[in-house]
């Protein structure tokens, strides 16, 4: 009787190995799944019950895998290979110097490598939530910074590849800044489901840094007795003693020099490497005064 239990056991950890391969090769729907995976068997053993459990008992061993577009991704794995930025940019340049220097069918045999490699690799993928927003603002803010382009997944099923160029408020809407088609877009984050930031790299924009629009709350007194500059909009003022304000154009250093008199009254909300800047200095100033 114990060696049955040991054999069933044995087959369905095999069944999970089996879905989890699958999964790393490509990102399927349910129905795909099912076709693929009965493909080798005698007889269909994969159903949409059977493939769900296999798929919770992956992410119960600490696989992230969430469905978007009603397609499984494999977005983080416990072993995953964690690229840095120069690695991925050698990367590119390898591929670019194959391309360029080498053979057809070696260009074709590299991008297989590096497609294998993607696969091992922990994907920067964020489904869009309420929940996952702010790790979603993060990863787009990252992607500026690296100069890796991003893919935006639409709730209406669309995929847009993107340069990305900030965040910012619109219509009291956190909403993604892109250039899509050579044509810049404002994307509210509410119509998306999944952002996805790839190994295509960009070249900056022409891109005035007058431009940059920053996002700061005040609280308090101050969210009632402040008087907006020119260039500043209110962005939302549901609260009386909360006032959200947007600021373009603005230099950086007058603008910091103006926020951190405000102290423990202003917060800046967008974008985040503004943000972690100025987090940076108060640290600093703090260390300064032995606090």
């Amino acid at each position: 009787m114990g060696t049955k239990e040991a054999v069933k056991r044995n087959q369905s950890s095999m069944q999970v190995l089996k879905t989890l391969n699958l999964l790393l090769e490509n990102d399927y729907t349910m129905t795909e799944l099912i076709r693929k995976l009965n493909e080798n068997e005698k007889e269909p053993l994969f159903n949409n019950s059977v493939v769900s459990k296999y798929i919770n008992t992956c992410r119960f061993c600490g696989f992230e895998i969430p469905k978007i577009h009603n397609k499984y991704f494999v977005a983080s794995i416990p072993f995953g290979i964690e690229l840095t930025a120069n690695e991925r940019d050698l990367l590119d340049d390898l591929h670019f110097a194959v391309k360029n220097t080498m053979s057809s069918t070696s260009d074709e045999s590299f991008g297989i490598f590096l497609k294998r490699l993607n696969n091992y690799s922990n994907k920067e993928l964020i489904r869009v939530e309420p929940k996952t927003q702010q790790q979603a603002y993060e990863l787009f803010d990252k992607a500026v910074e690296e100069k890796r382009k991003v893919l935006l997944l639409f709730r209406a099923k669309a995929v847009f590849e993107c340069i990305p160029l900030r965040i910012v408020e619109k219509k009291g809407k956190t909403s993604f800044h892109v250039i899509h088609d050579g044509k810049e877009k404002v994307i509210a984050a509410d119509r998306l489901t999944g952002l996805e930031m790839i190994d295509k790299r960009f070249e900056q924009p022409d891109n005035n840094d007058t431009q940059q629009e920053v996002v700061f709350k005040l609280k308090g007194k101050l969210a009632s007795t402040y008087t907006l500059r020119e260039n500043e909009k209110i962005v939302n003022n549901n609260s009386a003693d909360e006032l959200v304000v947007s600021n373009v154009g603005e230099s950086k250093k007058n603008l910091f020099s103006r926020l951190l008199r405000y102290d423990k009254s202003c917060e800046i909300l967008f974008p985040l490497h503004y943000r972690e800047e100025m987090k940076s200095i108060l640290d600093e100033m703090l260390l300064n005064y032995g606090a």
